[in-house]
């Protein structure tokens, strides 16, 4: 008899191989960016898209790669780029970076194939689908990612690890490049510890019926991703936000049923403390993730994920997601649900 979200949970353990497959073909990776960024040909901005999970992943892509090389990049959702591409690609050279799971999501493709129609633009894909280069100028590849899983899980963080590989290339951080080695062994120790801890707020908070993931930098693509696993596998009520956006209107829903999850860099830990200090008196849940938090978030905190493996945010983002992922299995097993099937959804959007 099938478990529910056995075949999620497979794809979800699977993700230090993904990683593992990236830094055995990151030379051939690397060979690519050479080509895209050669001097001579700067580009005015870039600009990382996708639709959905694709999204966040562009909203985190963009964050890396600006923060590691000054360049200029956003992430904006495929549709805008089909509808308005004038108020995105103006006078100068365009790098647009298609980020997605199959090659065939008819948004991605319309927006591709209109963008480069104008004389100024160049396509790279970050993919985990190889037919991408039917119509892309490039490619980047997380070449052992083909989930059979409705849900992205190794797509998401193998792309999010492309892309801030690309940024660390791009940027010329050869010290952070050079920790690359033990990584999927990191990953896999924070995944099995993100799963522990997710079961381990279900079952003490059955209660919970809003999930909050908060974060800023290149967190906050990583929190609405967060976000959206839950609300995908789990069926639950689910928002994310920049950390101090949370005061602005959305705190009004916060009770003693509300798990605020923070995703806290370093740049944000004083305003994060601050914050949560204040939800917590409002009765929330509160988990916090995030690097060497030592006792930082003690008083406010009821559960503390320490990441203490000397990666630094950038490298980090991939992982500290996972509890997105967890969380999202965790709900869905207690509710009865089987995230292999979630409502209403399927691998990619296909429109006739």
């Amino acid at each position: 008899m099938k478990q529910n979200g056995a075949m999620t949970k497979t794809e979800m353990y699977g993700q230090p191989a993904s990683f593992r497959a990236i830094n055995d073909t990151k030379d051939a990776i690397f060979a690519t960016l050479d080509e895209v960024f050669r001097k001579g040909k700067p580009y005015r901005e870039l600009l990382f898209t996708g639709c959905g999970t694709s999204l966040y992943l562009a909203q985190a892509s963009a964050a890396a790669f600006t923060a590691c090389t000054g360049i200029p990049a956003k992430g904006v959702p495929c549709s805008e780029l089909y509808f308005f591409p004038e108020a995105y690609i103006k006078d100068g050279n365009y790098l647009v970076l298609p980020i997605t799971r199959k090659s065939y999501t008819t948004e991605v493709r319309r927006a591709i194939d209109k963008v480069r129609a104008l004389p100024n633009v160049t396509t790279l894909a970050i993919t985990c689908d190889a037919d991408s280069r039917d119509y892309n100028d490039y490619v980047i590849l997380s070449p052992e990612t083909a989930e059979d899983s409705v849900v992205m899980t190794r797509s998401f963080t193998s792309m999010v690890y492309l892309a801030v590989l690309m940024a660390l290339y791009v940027g010329g951080k050869d010290e952070e490049l050079k920790k690359l080695d033990q990584y999927p062994e990191m990953a896999q120790r924070v995944l099995e510890d993100s799963d522990a801890l997710a079961q381990k707020i279900i079952a003490e908070h059955p209660e919970a019926n809003l999930f909050i993931t908060l974060g800023q930098g290149i967190y906050y693509g990583i929190a609405n991703e967060c976000m959206n696993k839950m609300k995908e596998m789990g069926l639950t009520n689910s928002e994310a936000y920049y950390d101090l956006e949370y005061r602005h209107g959305p705190m009004s829903l916060v009770d003693d049923k509300t798990l605020i999850v923070c995703l806290s860099h370093r740049v944000s830990r004083e305003a994060d403390v601050d914050l949560l200090t204040q939800m917590k008196g409002y009765g929330a849940i509160v988990a916090v993730l995030g690097e060497e938090l030592g006792d930082a978030f003690s008083g406010c905190a009821d559960y503390v994920y320490s990441l203490d493996e000397g990666y630094g945010e950038l490298l980090d983002a991939p992982v500290i997601g996972l509890i997105g992922q967890t969380l999202g299995l965790a709900i869905a097993a207690a509710k009865g649900l089987d995230a292999d099937t979630p409502r209403h959804l399927s691998q990619a959007i296909v429109l006739k």
